[in-house]
């Protein structure tokens, strides 16, 4: 094989047009008929369509042919494989095609499908650990002690735990605390563990209308049943490592392992958890003798509370979140009846 192109030696500035001898032995240089160097060996460098692939030696000297289509015998079947994709538009444009599905089925199938079997498997430990790491964040930037007044504080106990109480199997280590959050206001949430918070905000919302309190509070309950936090977490996770993977960034590993419960702190429940937590909450209301309107009820006191000041912001609102829409939500609890 003989292959025109230029010679970078060593530790000089000077570069030489050359002829590149390829065989058996070796590699040979020649500068005008003469020999210039000689190597055993050769490294291939990096194959980009379009540009040369130059070879290095072992004394750190390279080679850069002229022709861009020259391609060498240590070249490997996939990246000639590559390079024949990269050619071909039609081939291409069905490999971006492919690439974006496989990318989608990974994060929006495969990844949930994979963590939600990961949740059902985690010990108890591992959720308890999570839960106490999220839990002492939010208190750390949204939470503040409760305002509430001892004896509202206890009537709400009562109210949790005479209903817990009366649901079939409910989640062990269910426990309601009460906190002051001015930034979320009307609000509550679950951890993976059963720990569930009611904001002062809430709990004045509704503090004529205990039932649609309680309609709220099964809601969470629903949340730890069907382990939608945990799940979240290793979602979360799942897709860290899979985009570690796919950019190389290895180091990160632990990191992500150790950061899963913050993510509950960036991250809502997607559209059927969150249904899927109505539904469990409009079962118990059922079986606990009361009317599914009690959700509704909830439901629009919330979007009253937190409603934005214009009909444009509530409709990015809802388009951008990932609960379903209120108005969703109060006629499947109103049909529910």
């Amino acid at each position: 094989m003989h292959v025109s192109g230029i010679y970078y030696p060593q530790n000089q500035s000077q570069s030489k047009d050359v002829e590149l001898r390829l065989s058996e032995l070796g590699v040979t240089l020649y500068e005008y008929g003469s020999v210039l160097a000689q190597y055993s060996e050769y490294q291939q460098g990096q194959q980009i369509t379009g540009l040369p692939v130059e070879i290095s030696f072992e004394d750190g000297s390279r080679f850069v042919p002229h022709s861009t289509a020259h391609r060498w015998p240590s070249q490997s079947t996939w990246d000639a494989w590559v390079e024949k994709v990269e050619r071909h538009k039609l081939a291409l444009l069905c490999c971006v095609v492919m690439s974006a599905v496989f990318v989608w089925l990974l994060f929006f199938k495969i990844i949930p499908s994979g963590a939600a079997a990961a949740a059902k498997a985690l010990p108890d430990s591992v959720k308890q650990a999570t839960s106490e790491q999220t839990l002492k964040a939010i208190e750390l930037i949204y939470l503040e002690p409760t305002q509430l007044a001892t004896d509202q504080q206890q009537h709400i106990q009562s109210l949790w735990q005479s209903h817990i109480k009366r649901i079939d199997n409910p989640p062990p280590n269910l426990i309601l605390h009460h906190y002051q959050a001015p930034e979320i206001g009307a609000n509550a949430f679950a951890l993976p563990d059963g720990q569930v918070v009611l904001t002062d905000e809430l709990a004045e919302l509704l503090k004529d209308n205990d039932t649609a309190l309680l309609a709220i509070l099964l809601h969470e309950i629903g949340h730890v049943e069907h382990q939608h936090g945990i799940t979240l977490a290793a979602q979360s996770a799942g897709a860290s490592v899979a985009l570690a993977l796919m950019f190389g960034d290895l180091e990160g590993f632990a990191e992500i392992v150790l950061g899963t419960g913050s993510t509950l702190l960036q991250q809502q429940f997607s559209r059927d958890m969150e249904r899927e937590a109505d539904s469990y909450a409009l079962e118990q209301l059922s079986n606990l003798g009361y009317s599914p309107t009690a959700f509704a009820e909830a439901m629009q006191a919330l979007a009253e509370e937190h409603k934005m000041d214009s009909e444009l912001g509530n409709t990015l609102l809802q388009y951008m979140s990932s609960h379903p829409s209120v108005s969703e939500r109060i006629e499947r609890a109103k049909q529910a009846q």
